[in-house]
């Protein structure tokens, strides 16, 4: 399995990046030439190619802003949306440098130096692709992961006050890269631009403190804003949106004043991963791994460790557990949310009627695979394959039961 994503210039077929995960070499620049080239030729005859299938792989090209052109490869048999995943990777170079520079592509060196920032964030977004390895930021490139937690209640007030005092909006928290909680006016964001700031928070090394110049795609592609990163324990990081000023220095001081009395709150809410479901929701020993998804808000929820150690569960890899269930969204479970897969500008206008599928499932030798939606939550569960059909029905029905009547459960 293999999965790069290279970026060139329409225009000069300038190579300006390329990365990569899986199991292939680094492109070389005939490589990258020759694949610009027939995309110059296609549009050269005024034609445009919708998809490309190669020896178990495919191609796709995509052209942004009229200067930059993405090439999209997947080798290996590797599920994913192509295009979905090419409109992400330009969302974060818009992120980083803003849609002028990209539009103009004035000085391509330059563009190439200031594009290094977003590296470790697309790195993060092609490990949700791997199907290699258990990701340990998103299972899915386009939903936020989230932990759902009791603690998200009390958090949410002091994002509310630090994001004051700072005198700016849009806060989060986020802990091993998922989201916890959220500022009141969080949802004022395009959830493609939610989905940004939490690729930053994951990608800040460590940083106890940081502050980055970024662009917001929807809301401001030519406006930075400026996004103040702090590192309160391990792993445990909190962003807000704010203006030039504070300086950092009083930043810190705020942030001092602002979460030391929570401090306990947050390690509370450390100890609900990985599980990342409250201990009062439980799950039969037969239920091997579960993604839910608020549709609505566009997060999931991902957890392979349901049970607590001493219970007995069928053995099977983290890996192979991640693999299966995210295959089986995108390949099926899919089609139960359809306003995932609509464009920005259909999305408001679709609505889930009565005559819609509501229930999906797989079933093989060696597992067993059920999806269900029920209003904006959808929850996919890996079974054992020694599950009767109808029992996994039922089971489903009262995890999506017990999560959207839980009081411990916070979106």
């Amino acid at each position: 399995m293999s999965i790069q994503v290279i970026a060139v210039a329409s225009e000069s077929g300038v190579p300006i990046f390329s990365r990569k995960r899986g199991n292939c070499e680094n492109p070389q620049f005939s490589t990258i030439a020759s694949l610009h080239g027939i995309n110059m030729f296609t549009k050269c005859h005024k034609l445009s190619i919708v998809n490309t299938h190669v020896d178990n792989g495919k191609i796709l090209w995509k052209e942004y802003c009229k200067s930059i052109t993405l090439i999209g490869i997947t080798t290996g048999g590797l599920e994913c949306d192509l295009e979905l995943l090419l409109t992400i990777v330009h969302d974060v170079m818009v992120f980083c440098i803003g849609k002028k520079d990209l539009e103009t592509l004035k000085n391509i060196d330059q563009i190439k130096r200031d594009l290094r920032q977003c590296y470790t964030m697309l790195d993060y977004l092609l490990e949700s692709l791997d199907t290699q390895s258990v990701p340990q930021k998103s299972i899915l490139p386009d939903l936020i992961q989230s932990i759902l937690c009791p603690q998200a209640q009390h958090l949410q007030p002091v994002l509310d006050h630090y994001a004051q005092k700072v005198t700016g909006r849009w806060a989060c928290l986020s802990i091993h890269g998922h989201l916890v909680a959220t500022s009141s006016d969080f949802h004022e964001l395009d959830f493609r631009e939610a989905k940004l700031l939490m690729l930053l928070a994951a990608a800040q090394d460590g940083a106890p403190l940081r502050e980055t110049a970024v662009f917001l795609p929807q809301m401001s592609p030519n406006v930075a804003f400026r996004a103040v990163t702090c590192k309160l324990l391990a792993d445990v990081y909190v962003l807000v949106m704010c203006g030039a000023t504070p300086a950092l220095s009083e930043i810190d001081e705020i942030v001092l004043q602002c979460w030391e009395t929570s401090t306990h709150i947050i390690k509370e809410a450390k100890l609900v991963h990985p599980r990342n479901f409250p201990l009062s929701i439980n799950f039969e020993p037969c239920v091997l791994g579960l993604l839910v998804i608020n549709i609505n808000k566009r997060r999931c929820v991902f957890s392979r460790h349901l049970h607590l150690p001493n219970q007995k569960t069928r053995g099977m890899s983290g890996v192979y557990k991640t693999d299966i269930l995210r295959t089986f969204f995108i390949t099926t479970a899919r089609d139960l949310t359809t306003e995932l897969k609509m464009k920005d500008n259909e999305i408001k206008d679709c609505t889930f009627g009565l005559g819609a599928m509501t229930e999906t499932y797989w079933c093989s030798e060696y597992h067993k695979c059920h999806a269900m939606r029920s209003g904006e939550l959808m929850c996919c569960a890996l079974y054992a394959a020694t599950v009767p059909t109808h029992t996994m029905r039922l089971l489903t029905k009262q995890i999506l039961k017990d999560i959207s009547t839980s009081k411990e459960v916070f979106w």
